[in-house]
């Protein structure tokens, strides 16, 4: 793990923010958005085609998409960051940056880790449910009794994907710009996210509805709640893991 104390005050300590830093993030992250909306609506477009094209793998497509994500949003990391130390603009050749050395390997170490929890979350949450169906063939109706385990899988599943979830909001930043190894990325994440419980509460309290709200509209929303989102995952990044993390970017 770097603890390497930087030109901008990261040494690998996590900082706890109040509870109006996710409103902050958001803000940052709309501000940012709105310096060129236009190059951050272009890097969803690219990544949901991309994300489609990998499907002509046919069962190795969702794979390859799950690891192809968050090598994406790491290269529009790196650019936020060059940004940031006042480097010049986002530029579109920054989604596909986090591709060089020395990122590639332990985005894709990370990836695997993501894929194989993910999969084992999966396993787990769909136990009950599979009892469920069981019951439903052996008793030819659909209940009370059938409704328990599908609940209880269901919250297997939310209970276990929240850490996950966690774990890789911030992770991908860590490894590109502080050089943490993969392990560490997450483990670092789960902490920041977990020490920071509140303003991510406040956070995801706000996004909801406007996840709800970009939906409706056959998707069109998250053209721009996708970036903006992407954008706070590198705000609340800078300010849980430097001290002086609330500036602009």
């Amino acid at each position: 793990m770097s603890n390497i104390q930087g030109d901008d005050g990261y040494t690998g300590e996590i900082h706890v923010r109040d509870a109006g830093a996710g409103m902050r993030w958001l803000s940052e992250a709309w501000r940012m958005f709105s310096l060129n909306p236009g190059l951050w609506i272009g890097f969803i477009l690219v990544m949901f085609t991309l994300s489609i094209v990998v499907q002509v793998l046919g069962p190795f497509g969702g794979i390859a998409s799950s690891l192809l994500t968050p090598i994406l949003s790491a290269g529009i990391m790196i650019g936020c960051d060059r940004v940031h130390r006042g480097g010049g603009a986002l530029e579109f050749d920054d989604l596909f940056k986090a591709f060089r050395e020395p990122h590639l390997v332990p985005l894709l170490i990370m990836g695997v880790i993501y894929l194989g929890a993910a999969i084992a979350v999966v396993v787990i949450s769909i136990v009950p449910i599979m009892g469920a169906f069981f019951l439903v063939i052996e008793n030819n109706s659909f209940g009370g009794m059938e409704m328990i385990p599908i609940l209880l899988g269901a919250a297997f599943f939310s209970a276990l994907m929240l850490p996950l979830m966690a774990a890789t909001w911030m992770a991908g930043p860590l490894i590109v710009l502080n050089q943490v190894a993969p392990f560490d990325a997450l483990k670092m994440s789960l902490v920041g996210c977990f020490k920071n419980w509140l303003p991510f509460l406040i956070y995801g309290l706000v996004t909801l509805p406007l996840a709800i709200a970009a939906t409706l509209p056959l998707l069109i929303g998250w053209i721009v709640l996708a970036p903006v989102i992407i954008a706070s995952v590198y705000a609340s990044y800078r300010d849980i893991y430097y001290a002086n993390g609330g500036d602009h970017v």
